[in-house]
């Protein structure tokens, strides 16, 4: 199954260092999880920009906690392109598919010098067109 139109989930095991005091996954440790799962995404879809792109933006909504006894699954995929940007969503989920939060990206595509952002060539708008479609279509 392609990795870009099959998009497994991504699985992660939390480890105790991503506990806070009372025992659930710190909530800043939901960004290093979106980030894991979003950057191996991106490098099946745009592998020869993905190290050209950086985030400018994230959001995140917590729907419910995860434990070091948890399974952790990130699904991502992307929800629109822009001249330059695009928006990916991470679902972090657990148990079944117990949702616990989503996680919104605004990232930009820059210069090969990487002093700027750029637009994206044809092939690199058509891949991630193609993402979204790709999407809608599931």
């Amino acid at each position: 199954m392609s990795p870009v139109l099959g998009n497994p989930p991504h699985r992660i095991e939390p480890r105790w260092t991503d506990l806070d005091p009372v025992g659930h996954v710190n909530n800043s440790v939901f960004l290093v999880y979106a980030e894991e799962a979003r950057a191996r995404y991106m490098k099946a879809i745009l592998p020869a920009a993905w190290g050209h792109i950086v985030v400018v933006h994230n959001s995140i909504d917590y729907h419910s906690s995860v434990e070091v006894s948890d399974l952790v699954d990130v699904t991502s995929y992307v929800e629109s392109v822009g001249t330059s940007s695009f928006v990916t969503i991470n679902m972090i989920s657990v148990g079944g598919g117990r949702l616990c939060a989503t996680v919104r990206t605004v990232q930009v595509v820059l210069t090969y010098d990487r002093r700027a952002s750029r637009p994206w060539t044809d092939d690199e708008r058509k891949a991630l067109t193609e993402a979204v479609e790709a999407r809608a279509d599931s």
